[in-house]
């Protein structure tokens, strides 16, 4: 059997790179199928202390309710684009970016409630259509909450759970469209 390796550590202090991950086909989706399904089902233990609301996070919530309408603003699709981006390249969300999408301080990403609505805004836009780049991201955001799924509250991990299976919805949508067939059949 194929592991599934993306989602253990603390991916927030030794961040994944996804370079050249191979291709290991279905054996490689039941692993990732199986390490989600724990994730789901880990223990609530832990609190998430109170996470303030910094730009990103208002920019997070502001994309979410655009994400409710037929027509996203341009500006906001822009925004997450910058969003998705800034997280491919760093594997982190900072509490607010400058100008130049920069973190205005580069300590503040261990907010595990931003990756998690970060996570959820993801899902809906690509149940919007905004793109496979939206799932790319997702996969990448839930490895990271998975790894951190002992720093969230109850809530937070109820939360994660939903975002699990929407993922696991996606991503066996997916696989069904490019045909790779039996990876989502009880283990």
């Amino acid at each position: 059997m194929t592991d599934y390796p993306y989602a253990s550590g603390d991916l927030l202090e030794k961040r994944n790179t996804y370079f050249y991950t191979p291709y290991a086909g279905a054996d490689f989706l039941r692993a990732w199928r199986l390490q989600r399904e724990a994730a789901a089902l880990s223990p609530m233990v832990g609190a998430a202390a109170g996470e303030a609301l910094g730009s990103t996070d208002r920019l997070l919530e502001t994309i979410a309710e655009a994400l409710q309408v037929p027509v996203v603003p341009p500006s906001l699709a822009d925004a997450l684009a910058r969003l998705i981006q800034r997280f491919e390249v760093s594997k982190r969300l900072h509490g607010e970016y400058g100008t130049n999408w920069r973190p205005v301080d580069p300590d503040d990403y261990r907010q595990p409630g931003r990756y998690l609505r970060f996570a959820e805004v993801l899902e809906m836009a690509w149940q919007c259509g905004l793109g496979l780049p939206t799932l790319n991201a997702l996969l990448k955001c839930v490895d990271t909450l998975a790894s951190l799924r002992h720093r969230l509250d109850a809530d937070q991990q109820r939360r994660l759970a939903v975002v699990i299976e929407r993922e696991r919805t996606h991503v066996a949508g997916l696989a069904r469209r490019i045909g790779v067939e039996g990876v989502f059949d009880a283990a």
